[in-house]
């Protein structure tokens, strides 16, 4: 795949097989992955929940609002996905639903050197996926000039963001590791991202590991 082109990902699904009050129940933090390469059906279902568009809102004084399953202080939308593999490292396009891939290099190593506790770096080594959650400063101001609520509006965000892809990985059979300790800088460093996307969330994603 070249530089800049997407990968176009599969239409998410509307409809599943496990009920909400089922997966609130089975929901657990899993540091115990699996190196088994995770579906296209199954990262494209998780990134749709995670920021996909759900509504598309044409509004007079707006334009085209592309409203997703978390709701936005502003409807400033200032979160941004990427995500880093075996096959490269990514950006996620909502609007597309599809993957833009930044580099081809596998930065999985390097990122779990950010992680403070060693079961999350090798959460993050191990795991097939993992999805990294930021938040954009400039559009995170563009619904509150006070850099303070900015910063707090845009962490509520990534956390009910980041619900809907905990409750969709149990309906997928996933398991996740919510990350939220690490040395920002050397998250900087391993995936080059631009410096006013703020890093909130590492979220290595795979199948728990088969135990004894």
């Amino acid at each position: 795949m070249a530089v800049d082109s997407v990968l176009k990902l599969p239409k998410p699904r509307f409809k599943g097989k496990i009920a909400l009050e089922e997966a609130m129940t089975l929901r657990r933090t899993t540091r115990s992955l699996s190196e088994k390469e995770v579906s296209q059906h199954d990262v494209s279902q998780v990134l749709w929940a995670l920021q996909g568009v759900t509504h598309i809102e044409r509004s007079s004084k707006e334009g085209k609002i592309l409203h997703r399953a978390a709701p936005s202080a502003g409807k400033t939308y200032p979160l941004e996905v990427y995500l880093a593999s075996s096959k490269g490292f990514f950006r996620y396009e909502a609007q597309r639903h599809g993957l833009s891939l930044i580099r081809q290099d596998d930065v999985r190593g390097d990122l779990s050197e950010a992680a403070i506790t060693a079961l999350n770096k090798e959460a993050i080594r191990v795991a097939p996926l993992t999805i990294i959650l930021a938040a954009d400063n400039e559009k995170a101001l563009r619904a509150t000039p006070v850099m303070e609520n900015a910063v707090r509006f845009a962490h509520l965000e990534a956390g009910h963001a980041t619900q809907n892809l905990l409750l969709q990985a149990v309906c997928l059979g996933l398991g996740v590791c919510t990350v939220t300790s690490f040395n920002i800088g050397k998250v900087y460093d391993a995936l080059k991202i631009p410096p006013n996307h703020r890093p909130i969330y590492l979220l290595p994603i795979g199948y728990p590991k088969e135990t004894n």
